[in-house]
């Protein structure tokens, strides 16, 4: 099997798995945001005054604030990001800490308010993942100890993403639209780049600046993964719909999933793109694409896939993240299928950070670790070092992007 033809890579030795990973790397640095987000940006904001004030959150705020300034020059900004970063001229810079809040993330929180009351005019708020740990003030009578003990427990639980967030939405007085106050009556445009599920895209970060209404969804979330709360969830905040607000998506995995696809069918491979299911876990998605593989292939095939396959590691203290825990899964499955044929799998977290691993995993079929191993490692959720000693974990180094996780599973034929 050939993966050369896909596109130009450095193989430096390590084979086909490390070739693919090295076209998924490309893939994504083409989707960075800085480079996608402008256009997106002047398409949604059409007919919306122009901003006098900017606001970029999350893991991807000083690409999207670069994005920004690039459009309108001179405006003030705020950025309030996870990794310190350059920023255009005129944006501020906080910088907070992730995945859980902490008392350094309220503190800052209650910055962006005094910020946000000292404006005046339109303002443009660009929404990443990540803003929800970022921006905090724990809803009455819940305390910060609460929420990050709540929030620490749903982490564990593999949950989805767009449902701890519809949950956390209900614990903070920040979250569901609840920066809209310190705004006024100012009209908002709210620009996301989303890390959830696509029918609820509104809910990055927990919808700061987005009224979100889902009266029974946190207590919904909390019963079906069985985590316990410390007290009473806060009474519910309704927040009136603004007329004169706006949403729209700048990009999301499926956007990244479908150009991914359509690269690799410009360089003659037949390729089938994978709907991930909300709460589906790496090992039933590792699986179902082996079962699909298994079905026969004609030349250069490829199964590519973008979305969140959680990992519940409550009881299990390894260390590693959902991209490295499903190439375990993959290889896995893939070798216990009778004819599986020459493949590679590399996985890859769009945001650099794939749980408390690396950035991803890659592997294939002529240099598969021992299905005892795999087996193990999954059974631990220890699936960074296993992958670190076959030399085939992606080093972790935040990306600036945050678009879920990606992944191919490739070959040249059965």
């Amino acid at each position: 099997m050939s993966i050369s033809n896909i596109t130009e890579v450095n193989r430096e030795g390590y084979g086909d798995g490390a070739a693919l990973m090295s076209c998924l790397r490309g893939f994504v640095r083409d989707s960075h945001p800085a480079r996608t987000a402008p256009r997106r940006l002047r398409e949604g904001l059409e007919g919306f005054p122009n901003p006098s004030r900017i606001l970029c959150l999350g893991k991807a705020a000083p690409a999207l604030a670069s994005a920004a300034a690039g459009l309108f020059p001179g405006v003030p900004g705020l950025v309030y990001g996870t990794s310190e970063e350059p920023l255009p001229q005129g944006f501020d810079g906080l910088w907070g800490d992730h995945p859980l809040p902490t008392p350094g993330n309220e503190a800052r929180s209650g910055q962006v308010l005094e910020w946000l009351a000292r404006g005046s005019g339109p303002l443009l708020a660009c929404v990443s993942g990540g803003s929800s740990a970022l921006l905090e003030v724990p809803a009455p009578p819940w305390r910060l100890a609460h929420v990050t003990r709540v929030t620490e427990a749903l982490l564990a639980s593999g949950a989805p993403i767009g449902d701890i967030n519809a949950a956390r939405v209900r614990l903070s007085l920040l979250k569901g639209g609840g920066l809209l106050e310190a705004v006024g009556a100012f009209p908002v445009a709210t620009a996301v780049l989303s890390d959830v599920g696509r029918g609820v895209w509104r809910l990055v970060g927990s919808a700061p600046t987005l009224p979100w209404r889902s009266k029974a969804q946190a207590e919904a979330v909390f019963a079906r993964f069985g985590v316990g709360l410390p007290l009473a969830l806060p009474p519910l905040r309704p927040r009136p719909r603004r007329p004169l607000d706006r949403s729209f998506l700048l990009d999301d995995a499926v956007g990244l999933r479908r150009r991914v696809a359509a690269g690799l069918r410009a360089k003659g491979w037949r390729v089938s793109e994978v709907a991930v299911p909300e709460g589906l876990s790496a090992e039933s998605l590792a699986r179902a694409m082996a079962r699909r593989w298994g079905r026969g292939r004609r030349g250069p095939s490829a199964l590519v896939g973008a979305g969140e396959a959680p990992v519940d590691h409550r009881g299990r203290s390894g260390r590693g993240g959902r991209c490295s825990h499903l190439a375990a899964a993959a290889a896995l499955a893939l070798s216990r299928l009778e004819h599986p044929g020459p493949w590679a799998f590399a996985a890859l977290a769009t945001d650099g950070v794939d749980g408390t691993g690396g950035a991803g995993a890659f592997t294939d079929s002529r240099g598969v670790p021992a299905p005892e191993r795999l087996e193990a490692a999954l059974a631990a959720a220890d699936t960074a070092p296993l992958w670190e000693a076959e030399g085939s974990l992606v080093p972790r180094r935040p990306s600036g992007n945050n678009l879920r996780d990606i992944w191919i599973l490739a070959g040249g034929g059965p």
